[in-house]
């Protein structure tokens, strides 16, 4: 009796009529791709000669020429060689990156349940999911991402490095409340951060609940009260679960933004005007300016770029101009201006440091480039556009 795979090299080489116009394209195209392996060295494995048992069973009747012989073959299906083993590899382990940071690594060979399972976890991780291939799966290191990958993977048969489990099992030890009682705000006594809420808010400042939660981020503690998001912009801000939060500028001016920001003394502020859509520097620029004095501010800001020197481009700087927004970058600074992604290089020299952001009609958000690393040591980001970004779906003010 003929053996499954010299049956297939038979009828893939048979040209009168070819597969192509007996079956579908789909199931012509696996035979001929299971054809091409079983005539090389490395064979085909137990499951690709399952889908090619299927296939024949399935186009058996439109291959006339042939329905005999596939129907013999199938009874008590036979093959010439083995079957090509291929290693199954499940591990979690940690490692350094190209950065020699450590990293939580996923490595597997190719499972649609594991993948399936690393998609549905993407949401959740920290840092988020990205696979530069489909073996390796670095993850970012953090608590929640090791607790959350264990506890997906290991029920899958991985094989995980002790380092892992020992982090698991200490993560998995702690209490979460006695952690969150030893940062409540009225149980850290500790001198320095005393010192460096002094620092920031002075010692005689009138402090009411909306700075009290809008600095939690900023000092890593806990309130006794649960935060109320409320229906106020300022408390929302003060309010937000992370550093970033998105305002809807349909709902929101500029005015309003700044006008809660100086509330909950934020200042001093970086402004981010990008650089995707040019036609609406001068607008936002005006729109701004005209935010500020509403404010009260109408001196001590920086515009720390400037445009091409075309119709457009000159209203922009002349605009600069007239208004003296071209005040030095030191500690008397209450607002710089910059382009997304360019920060001019005297700001890494100074010891200026904004207390907010805000990016005016971004369509990416502060995600990538320099002004984004910068932009990193600001615990309140305001992200001021049509709509959210496409990266962060967390923070969102409506």
């Amino acid at each position: 009796m003929m053996t499954i795979d010299n049956l297939l090299l038979k009828i893939v080489n048979f040209t009168e009529p070819t597969i192509e116009a007996l079956i579908p394209a789909r199931d012509s195209k696996v035979l001929r791709s299971l054809a091409t392996s079983i005539a090389s060295n490395f064979f085909i494995t137990e499951n690709q000669s399952r889908l090619l048992m299927k296939i024949l069973k399935d186009n058996s009747k439109k291959m006339t020429n042939f329905s005999e012989e596939i129907s013999l073959a199938l009874q008590e299906p036979m093959w010439s060689r083995s079957f090509r083993h291929i290693e199954q590899i499940k591990k979690l382990y940690i490692k350094k990156n190209e950065e020699q940071e450590p990293i939580l690594v996923v490595e597997f060979t190719f499972n649609s349940e594991i993948r399936k399972t690393l998609t549905g976890l993407g949401k959740k991780l920290d840092g988020g999911l990205n696979s530069s291939n489909q073996k390796v799966w670095p993850i970012e290191l953090t608590e929640q991402n090791i607790v959350l990958v264990y506890e997906a993977l290991e029920p899958l048969g991985f094989e995980v490095d002790e380092i892992v489990k020992n982090h698991y099992q200490t993560i998995k030890s702690w209490s979460e409340q006695e952690i969150r009682d030893q940062f409540l705000l009225t149980n850290i006594e500790h001198q320095n951060f005393q010192k460096a809420i002094t620092a920031d808010l002075g010692i005689e400042t009138a402090i009411d609940q909306n700075i009290i939660n809008d600095r939690s981020i900023r000092y890593q503690f806990f309130t006794e009260n649960a935060k109320n998001h409320g229906e106020t912009l300022t408390e929302t801000i003060a309010n937000r679960s992370k550093s970033r939060v998105w305002v809807d500028k349909n709902q929101h001016s500029v005015t309003e933004v700044i006008s809660s920001l100086v509330e909950l003394r934020r200042l001093p502020l970086l402004v981010v005007f990008d650089t995707i859509v040019n036609d609406k520097y001068l607008k936002n620029l005006k729109i701004l300016s005209e935010s500020l004095e509403e404010n009260g501010i109408f001196d001590g800001v920086g515009i720390y770029f400037r445009l091409p020197n075309d119709e457009m481009g000159k209203q922009f700087n002349n605009f600069i101009a007239e208004k003296k927004y071209n005040h030095r970058l030191d500690d008397r600074l209450k607002v710089a201006a910059v382009m997304s992604g360019k920060i001019p290089k005297f700001f890494l020299s100074t010891p200026w440091k904004p207390m907010s952001v805000i990016t005016l009609d971004t369509k990416m958000g502060l995600r990538h480039g320099k002004t984004s690393v910068y932009s990193n040591c600001c615990d309140c980001i305001v992200e001021w556009a049509e709509a959210d970004t496409m990266f962060d779906k967390k923070a969102i003010l409506q």
